[in-house]
This record gives structure tokens, C-alpha cells and sequence, in this order.
């Protein structure tokens, strides 16, 4: 298994409750279920899962009615220090040389 932080925003507009109970749901259901996750901030998550970065950010890019054009999700992979986005992340550079990889 390896350890994973997801970090998102949900775009407000008329149906963000929905997307953001959808995302969290699949959330719980890819790390293991509720009290497995931790999540005690708000838009972020810590889990093991069976995956690498970029296959969780497509899980919950496909589970969820995350919305690619409204909302952002950047998925870290801590252990292969790889990570994964979806939704329009504008500084990339910065994220990149602040994570270092």
C-alpha cells in the first residue's frame, strides 16, 4: 500500500455540496473507510490505497462528480514522490519545486 495525501477545492456554484459529498465519499471508499482517512482540515486527506498517483486521481476523478472545468485536485504520492493533478492547477512550477518533485 502506499501513503497518499489529496489536497483539493471544489468550485462554489449551484451543486458544489454534491460534488464535494461525492469526492469525499469516494475518498473514504479508495482509503478505507471512514476513521481510516484523516481529514480533520479542510480539502485534505491522508490514506493508504492500492494505487499510484495517478491512478487515485483518476479513481476519484471517475468515482466522484468531480468537475474537471470548476474544480482542482492534486494527489501526492509520498512514498514514490510522484504526483498527480486534475483541473486547472495554474502554478504547476510552483507546486513542483516546493514538493520537489
Amino acid at each position: 500500500m502506499a501513503h497518499f495525501i489529496v489536497t483539493f477545492r471544489i468550485g462554489s456554484d449551484g451543486n458544489y455540496q454534491e460534488r464535494y459529498d461525492s469526492f469525499v465519499k469516494k475518498v473514504h471508499e479508495l482509503g478505507g473507510g471512514v476513521g481510516v482517512v484523516w481529514e480533520e482540515t479542510t480539502s485534505f486527506a491522508s490514506l493508504a490505497a492500492s494505487h499510484t498517483a495517478e491512478s487515485l486521481c483518476q479513481a476519484l476523478y471517475l468515482g466522484s462528480e468531480f468537475n474537471s472545468s470548476k474544480d482542482i485536485m492534486v494527489v501526492i504520492d509520498l512514498d514514490a514522490r510522484k504526483k498527480a493533478t486534475k483541473g486547472e492547477v495554474k502554478y504547476t512550477g510552483t507546486l513542483t519545486s516546493t514538493l520537489g518533485f
